[in-house]
């Protein structure tokens, strides 16, 4: 018998063993990590399936929220699918998709819409939301504000749980075959439109170019799905407008003027330091202000980011929190000099005498002698 009849064939899974288990550990690790820094963040069933597209002009799927889909015992929990095809990329990709599924899932235990267009378009809500968690997105003309990445706070919080992940990806789903599908020659079905509620109607190119259908129900313009909503102007409609006795219309799309998203630039780009609108401000940033009721100074550190409002005409710069600094005590001399200095502020000239105010600056005597 030949010496190669007793060689073991070593395969490509016997080298590099993998197993799913670690995998859906190190995963529901993670999302545990999560709710640990954000408590509202429920908790859900993880799983890992297919996000490959089921047409051709379907983009590949890394991830999905489905809300109460599992029951255990009285509870009903959501559901976080991380797609297998997506477990090809880098370790903190899938994280962020992570993050990107618990602001769908904060939204959802807080009550917000923050998507329409049957999930696809992530509106003004949802990166606010995502703002919260950490996440800084950009603007897609198809969905919305759903393209995220990690902030360097964010990033450097959840190292260890990145790490984690990288050690368990060691295996991916291959995507499957669509087929090259057909190209249109012609457009003569019209134009296929949705509202926010999201319901379809098909009308002709000629009918929608007079003007938009409002849905009676959402007080939304009937759109295709590639015109921004937020964008969309015509003569006869006005996107953030309130209909005619409609006093409940969602405040968020009035027309007050202003966009707040056109402060939205975290990288910088635009305005030279990473900007943010009013409220908008990622977790982990804090102004002066807000560091003082924490008993806490910037020590000397840069701002990291800034918020604009109002049409950039106010500005407050962000600092980091986990560089602040504890606030310094007064010693006992220090407070003996701040009361002898105030207390001359309050102490007149002409009259010599100690005012309950201060000596008014326009005049340099109190006012009795004034």
């Amino acid at each position: 018998m030949s010496t190669a009849a007793h060689t073991p064939d070593l395969t490509r899974t016997c080298q590099n063993p993998v197993s799913t288990a670690a995998l859906v550990a190190a995963l529901e690790a993670a999302w545990s990590a999560i709710r640990d820094q954000h408590s509202e963040v429920p908790a859900a069933v993880l799983v890992v399936g297919s996000g490959s597209p089921t047409k051709p002009n379907q983009g590949m799927k890394w991830g999905h929220f489905a809300a109460l889909r599992w029951q255990a015992g009285e509870t009903q929990l959501p559901e976080i699918l991380i797609s297998g095809e997506g477990l090809s990329r880098e370790p903190e990709a899938v994280f962020t998709t992570l993050l990107h599924e618990a602001t769908h899932a904060l939204a959802d235990v807080r009550g917000i819409q923050d998507t329409s267009r049957q999930g696809r378009w992530h509106n003004k809500k949802f990166a606010t939301l995502a703002a919260e968690l950490g996440l800084s997105t950009t603007k897609d003309d198809k969905l919305g504000y759903s393209p995220c990445t990690l902030t360097d706070l964010t990033r450097a919080r959840y190292k260890a749980t990145i790490t984690g992940l990288t050690e368990a990806l060691r295996f991916y789903r291959h995507p499957e075959p669509t087929g090259e599908g057909k190209t249109r020659t012609n457009n003569n079905n019209g134009v296929s439109c949705e509202c926010e509620c999201p319901r379809k109607l098909r009308i002709s190119t000629t009918a929608f170019e007079e003007g938009p259908i409002v849905c009676a129900v959402c007080s939304a313009a009937f759109l295709p799905e590639d015109i921004d909503r937020d964008t969309y102007e015509h003569p006869t409609f006005a996107t953030g407008s309130t209909p005619a006795g409609d006093d409940d219309q969602d405040q968020d799309d009035a027309d007050d003027s202003e966009d707040p998203m056109v402060f939205y630039d975290p990288t910088g780009e635009r305005y030279g330091l990473p900007t943010y609108p009013f409220k908008f401000a990622p977790d982990g940033l804090l102004t002066r202000r807000q560091l003082r009721t924490r008993n806490l100074r910037p020590g000397g550190q840069d701002p990291a980011a800034q918020i604009m409002w109002r049409r950039g005409k106010r500005v407050a710069y962000l600092f980091r929190l986990d560089l602040a600094m504890p606030k310094r005590t007064a010693t006992a001399a220090q407070r003996a000099a701040i009361d002898k200095a105030l207390t001359a502020r309050r102490t007149c000239p002409d009259c010599g005498q100690v005012k309950p105010y201060y000596i008014p600056r326009r005049t340099g005597t109190c006012l009795d002698c004034d």
